[in-house]
């Protein structure tokens, strides 16, 4: 008696590995997807701390804010909230040069798909005290 040997797969066997795949590409697609969105959430946390970035850097270099809350606009998008507050008196440490001590809270806001998100930035800043301009006279009484 001869022995009979199968080739080749069944229709039941192919439609398994049919099925196998298909739910392999699903994933593979709800991955790639996640993946999309959560690099465009992180590029839009990256553009309001850049935003972050300059608005901190420009005070008390070029900008000298008041003790309070200030607020606005970097462009359509994205929107600031800034709050500029003093320790007290006795939390100072006396040095040599006269400084100040300022922290500043520094909230970006905007709409990520109708959602709105936002991000925190907190910092101190020390900044010397200029005392009064005294102008002595230059050589001479007149």
């Amino acid at each position: 008696m001869r022995k009979r040997r199968d080739q080749g797969f069944s229709l039941l066997e192919t439609l398994a590995a049919m099925f196998l795949l298909a739910l392999c590409f699903g994933a593979l697609m709800h991955a790639a997807g996640a993946s999309m969105a959560l690099n465009a959430r992180a590029a839009d946390y990256t553009q309001a701390s850049l935003w972050a970035s300059g608005l901190l850097d420009r005070q008390y270099v070029t900008e000298f804010p008041s003790t309070g809350v200030h607020e606005g606009r970097f462009d359509d998008t994205y929107r600031w909230k800034m709050t500029v507050s003093e320790p007290p008196s006795e939390t100072f440490i006396r040095t040599t040069a006269p400084m100040r001590l300022y922290r500043i809270e520094l909230t970006v806001e905007w709409n990520e798909k109708g959602k709105d998100a936002s991000a925190r930035f907190v910092t101190q800043r020390a900044v010397s005290e200029v005392p009064p301009r005294d102008v002595p006279s230059s050589g001479g009484d007149s």
